[in-house]
């Protein structure tokens, strides 16, 4: 999704850059005069950053822009998100939620947060105790290049809206369009955004606007799951990016692997659990310089609330079209003015990307409930949350390197 507020962060603001590795692999790419090919397996990863205990928010900068057009009002310090009630430390586990109404009309406050430091080749994993759910809601944990939105890439690792299912998807402003057969090869991944691409499949090419129809490749493996489900399975969740694949995995805390557990991960052996795969290598023909599609990534925790996603689907959702005031399908779809404010309150679902009518909205009446009518504060007390037990990142300094191909020399 677009998050043009973490987009300026991003341009405003590089990280760290590993500074060896970005060396390392810009030599050995002009000895091969390309990036490190589709058959490169990695050397065993050590960590290289991690996020936990009473130190957790310590590594991220807490981020005020919105670009989704929501009812966040995000924080801009960790001392702010104490104070509103959106991040704190339980014990040893990391807590982020939405918290109390924002003085400004129609918002609530919420966090959104980006790792200060940012990596080209990983291996990530964040082991979740709980994940955000419910009405109006729009979580995502995902990763942003550092650079303009979308060319430095981002991948969408977790992401639903409402009582939706979630899944992953990559964005981008190049052309890359990923091998089907090489997409599929460890499990079947039909691309979620198939139909909303105007039924161009694997199409990771990103814009969005009212009437556009590229929203970015989606291959998943199915079945999905719904935002309570998810927050019903603590796990880990991680993220491999190589220069020639990522891979996403989704690993229930009963079958944690021992080597991640022991700091020393291999996850060639994980592959049962992959939710996701993006073979951007091994599609080098319809997408080009496969190393280059994503810039080095920060990783971000948020949760959003209403918005360009979440406010405009409110209607298909049985469970939310009943909460809060009189949902109006016949008012939605002719965008036709409703007054709100009288009672029984009524609204429509309202498409922010083409008007800006919160006070219409049946997500934003809904989440910042300015009358105290629909208990929103409690709702999201009890399910929107994110609880984490630790976040890390490890690294690999020595890829082991495939024998070169006539084609390389």
């Amino acid at each position: 999704m677009v998050r043009l507020g973490a987009v300026s962060f991003a341009t405003r603001h590089v990280g760290k850059a590993m500074l060896w590795h970005g060396v390392f692999v810009g030599v050995y790419a002009k000895m091969r005069g390309g990036a490190p090919g589709a058959n490169e397996s990695n050397a065993s990863y050590s960590l290289d950053w991690e996020a936990s205990g009473e130190s957790f928010f310590d590594g991220f900068d807490f981020l005020p822009e919105d670009g989704n057009h929501g009812a966040a009002d995000y924080v801009s310090s960790y001392a702010d998100a104490q104070l509103a009630g959106v991040a704190r430390i339980s014990g040893s586990h990391a807590i982020l939620r939405p918290g109390r109404r924002s003085t400004k009309a129609f918002k609530r406050m919420s966090p959104k947060i980006a790792t200060k430091k940012s990596w080209k080749h990983f291996l990530a994993a964040v082991h979740f105790k709980h994940l955000p759910w419910g009405c109006g809601v729009w979580p995502s944990f995902f990763t942003l290049g550092v650079g303009e939105w979308p060319a430095a890439g981002e991948m969408d690792i977790l992401e639903y809206v409402n009582d939706g299912t979630s899944m992953t998807s990559f964005h981008t402003s190049k052309e890359c369009r990923l091998d089907e057969a090489k997409v599929n090869k460890y499990r079947s991944m039909p691309d979620a955004n198939y139909k909303g691409n105007d039924n161009s499949n694997y199409n990771c090419l990103t814009k969005y606007c009212a009437t556009c129809k590229s929203l970015g490749c989606a291959p998943n493996a199915m079945p999905f799951l719904t935002s309570q489900q998810l927050a019903d399975r603590s796990g880990v969740v991680a993220m491999e990016r190589t220069a020639s694949f990522t891979k996403i995995f989704f690993i229930p805390s009963w079958a944690i692997p021992a080597d991640l557990d022991a700091g020393r991960p291999r996850p060639e052996a994980w592959d049962q659990w992959i939710i996701s795969y993006y073979p951007f290598g091994d599609s080098e023909s319809t997408c080009p310089e496969p190393d280059d599609i994503m810039a080095k990534q920060k990783f971000m925790f948020q949760i959003g609330l209403c918005g360009d996603w979440a406010s405009k689907v409110w209607g298909d959702s049985a469970v939310c079209s009943r909460m809060g005031p009189s949902f109006d399908e016949t008012a939605t779809k002719d965008k036709r003015f409703i007054n709100s404010t009288s009672k029984p309150r009524r609204c429509r679902a309202v498409d922010p990307l083409a008007e800006n009518a919160p006070e219409q909205d049946c997500c934003h009446q809904f989440i910042t409930d300015a009358d105290g009518d629909y208990r929103s504060a409690q709702y999201l007390h009890e399910n929107a949350f994110f609880k984490i037990a630790w976040f890390k990142v490890f690294t690999t300094a020595t890829p082991i390197l495939r024998p070169l191909n006539a084609s390389d020399l």
